[in-house]
């Protein structure tokens, strides 16, 4: 018994640490640079960091207006969760706290669902991450 409890520490440790999984030439080819939004500490060589343009984009600029991401948030609200798009991520489920990351993406939605009597869960609550802060839609 304490010999799986020391295993289990020793694996939780090495995928805390982000240790055990690449090769010294899986190392060389990652890349060790500081973009806008890097991750990765300095130093650090089994790490990938996202880079995001100035624009907040996918390089190519072409992020949607606070005032259409404002317009889609609204738009989910009352959507059935199976109609839901991928990119929307579920915060809540009836009484179920998710479990999230704590990075800001702008333009990312965060939906909070509530069943609405018939076992359907539904978007009650939106919220939507912006430039200048997130913004929360409600039902």
């Amino acid at each position: 018994m304490e010999r799986k409890t020391i295993a289990a520490f020793f694996a939780a440790a090495m995928l805390a640490t982000g240790c055990g999984g690449a090769s010294t030439a899986d190392q060389a080819e990652q890349p060790t640079g500081g973009g806008d939004m890097a991750m990765c500490a300095p130093g650090v060589t089994d790490c990938v960091d996202t880079v995001v343009d100035d624009q907040g984009g996918d390089g190519a600029g072409t992020r949607p207006s606070d005032d259409t991401l404002r317009e889609t948030a609204q738009s989910l609200l009352g959507t059935a969760e199976a109609e839901l798009p991928e990119d929307v991520r579920i915060g809540r489920r009836g009484g179920e706290q998710m479990m999230l990351t704590e990075d800001y993406v702008v333009g990312r939605f965060t939906a909070e669902l509530d069943d609405d009597g018939t076992g359907t869960f539904r978007v009650t609550s939106v919220t939507v991450e912006l430039e200048r802060g997130p913004e929360t839609f409600s039902a």
